[in-house]
């Protein structure tokens, strides 16, 4: 109780020194995803490298890791005597994503059979984990915001982009999830929606959310949080890029770029 009574009396000084410093962590994350050629969060290629302790059913420890991200950030925002103010719509925004990847998403992908390495379970519950108390603890506690922000043209160009990547991000998983019919095996090359331009139109959707996250809080933690997405998932797009180009040869659009149209 100790630790928690301390981390709920974290004044501003404090919390933006650390947080400065674990968002300089993504930096080493996304060197480490571009060198090591490793796609954690997929299934294309070989992560055996990540099974030194073992491996979990793949449904299962998708709802493990991302679970604790829902409940700490919701402990941590209520948990302070600080009066209701416009803050819970940001805070209501970011439940929002995580209830969508913790309770629905994994019951909707095509898991049977398939795993993932307890390591990268337990590595992403704990980046959950920290990312839920920085984000519930200061809307909850050092930031407030009146109920004019919410007709303010950030918020409102943040929303709008939050709700854009998150349409993105769902309709590119659904074509991802219904890309093979009952039966078939092997891989195939995904079309339609925005795979029109990239090859990872689900990170692409989740990177302008999370930009749309930082706008609509004009908040440091929601900056860093944008940074701590978009680092990582756009390396790990340009390497899922560089397995489809090998696996598919000719036979993939070559107008496609990895994570961001007609960029990159």
């Amino acid at each position: 109780m100790e630790f928690i009574n301390t981390l709920l009396t974290l004044d501003i000084e404090r919390y933006n020194t650390f947080i400065l410093y674990w968002g300089s962590l993504s930096i080493i994350s996304a060197i480490a995803i571009h060198f090591t050629q490793l796609l954690p969060l997929s299934s294309r290629a070989d992560n055996s490298a990540l099974s030194f302790l073992g491996n979990i059913d793949k449904r299962t420890g998708w709802i493990i890791m991302e679970i604790p991200v829902l409940l700490v950030v919701i402990y941590f925002y209520a948990a302070t005597d600080a009066p209701m103010n416009a803050s819970v719509v940001i805070v209501g925004a970011f439940v929002f994503h995580y209830i969508n990847r913790a309770l629905i998403f994994p019951y909707r992908i095509k898991a049977k059979g398939k795993t993932m390495p307890v390591s990268m379970m337990l590595s992403s519950m704990t980046f959950y984990i920290i990312n839920g108390y920085l984000i519930g603890y200061y809307f909850g506690a050092l930031k407030s915001y009146p109920v004019e922000w919410l007709w303010d043209p950030r918020f409102l160009l943040g929303l709008g982009l939050f709700l854009f990547g998150f349409y993105i991000n769902v309709t590119s998983d659904n074509i991802l999830i219904n890309l093979r019919k009952p039966g078939e095996t092997g891989y195939k090359i995904p079309h339609g929606g925005f795979f029109k331009y990239v090859s990872c139109p689900n990170y692409f959707g989740e990177v302008i959310e999370w930009i749309g996250f930082a706008i609509m809080s004009w908040s440091l933690p929601g900056a860093i949080y944008a940074i701590w997405v978009a680092l990582p998932l756009i390396a790990q797009g340009m390497a899922a890029h560089r397995w489809y180009l090998e696996k598919f040869g000719n036979d993939y659009p070559a107008e496609r770029k990895a994570v961001i149209p007609k960029l990159l």
